[in-house]
């Protein structure tokens, strides 16, 4: 078996390029991105945490939060895609940019206050708790 040497100064610098360039933040959005009646796309779970740098078991899926009322059809087969891509479970949700908004749901709290990335947000607009920064695929 082959493995990168975790000591060597190279290993995270290409790992983090790698990760950014052909991970789930860039397929998601490739994938999620011109669906019809979708506000936001957000990751959530333990590859939002991990990707925030939260210590854990590696992640074997990918949770995807839609929000808006876009077709579940289409939500469905961006997932399908976007799984195919990256040879994991991608699990969407939907939820009313209402129900995100107001933060009744029990789900939409826990996202709330869990790690979370924003990978499709409005223009000019940064999501509560994020860097304007982060979950921007394809800038650097």
């Amino acid at each position: 078996m082959v493995r990168a040497n975790p000591d060597n100064r190279l290993t995270r610098p290409l790992a983090e390029l790698l990760f950014l360039s052909w991970g789930p933040l860039q397929v998601v959005a490739e994938e999620f991105s011109g669906l019809e009646g979708a506000e936001e796309v957000l990751i959530f779970g333990s590859w939002a945490a991990r990707y925030q740098e939260r210590h854990g078991k590696p992640p074997n899926d990918v949770d995807v939060l839609v929000v808006g009322r876009p077709s579940r059809e289409d939500v469905y087969d961006a997932a399908d895609r976007a799984q195919q891509r990256l040879g994991m479970p991608v699990n969407p949700v939907i939820r009313a940019g209402e129900a995100w908004r107001q933060a009744a749901d029990p789900l939409v709290r826990q996202i709330q206050s869990s790690p979370y990335v924003a990978v499709l947000v409005p223009d000019g607009t940064t999501p509560p708790g994020q860097d304007p920064e982060e979950g921007k695929p394809g800038d650097g």
